[in-house]
Order: structure tokens, then C-alpha cells, then sequence
């Protein structure tokens, strides 16, 4: 090595990680991470694509999505009015019911839609 070039400046893989996750968020530019953690966007290139490939250790995913498969609604065979039954003289009464991982929520009879979605929005927090 010769005395005008500097050594080789070694990043950690945590230190690497971070700036990958930061050039991935939305609205990143590559260009603009580089230059403010004072590296070359061709570096940082090479690190998105080694992050990519699992260098790095795990990455950490998203929200995972499924495949969904929507069916053709099933044909609809005539509706027969239900039965009373002895001591079922009043008719049914609608409700709603919402499961959260933290709650679960019953509204018996008629809820109307501001109501649902300040209650869904509530719970979401």
C-alpha cells in the first residue's frame, strides 16, 4: 500500500443494516442516505443487494401477505320464512360482533357506521 491511500474503512453489520433499513423506507433516496452517513451510493448498492441476500442475518418482514382465492357467489335457492318455535314469539334481533387481539366487542341491534368506526378505531390504539 502506498502512503497517499488511506486503509480500507470497515463498517459493522448493525452499522450496515441500519443504513440499508433507512434507504428502504418510503421516500428514501439512496443518493441522499449515502452522502448523509458519508458514503459512496454505489456502497450503498452493494449493501442493499447483500442485505437482500441475507447477509446481514434474517430480515426482518412486514406484515406478511396470503394468497386469496374469491369464489363465484353460490347460486341462491328461495329463502322459506323461518319457523316460530314455542316460546320464540318475538323475532331475532341483529347484532354485530368485532374480535381484536385485545377485545371483543358485541353490539346487539342496529349500530350505526360513525359509531363502528370511532369503536374499531378506538381499539386499534
Amino acid at each position: 500500500m502506498s502512503s497517499s491511500q488511506s486503509p480500507r474503512r470497515r463498517y459493522p453489520v448493525e452499522y450496515k443494516r441500519q443504513v440499508v433499513q433507512e434507504s428502504m423506507s418510503a421516500g428514501a433516496s439512496i443518493a441522499r442516505v449515502a452522502l448523509a452517513h458519508g458514503i459512496n451510493a454505489n456502497q450503498l448498492h452493494n449493501w442493499r443487494w447483500q442485505y437482500r441476500r441475507g447477509d446481514f442475518g434474517p430480515i426482518s418482514q412486514g406484515p406478511l401477505l396470503l394468497p386469496v382465492q374469491i369464489a363465484a357467489p353460490p347460486v341462491s335457492t328461495p329463502r322459506q320464512p323461518a319457523k316460530i318455535i314455542d316460546g320464540q314469539d318475538r323475532p331475532a334481533i341483529s347484532g354485530v360482533e368485532l374480535i381484536f387481539p385485545a377485545a371483543r366487542v358485541v353490539i346487539h341491534g342496529a349500530a350505526d357506521l360513525p359509531t363502528l368506526r370511532c369503536l374499531i378505531q378506538a381499539l386499534r390504539e
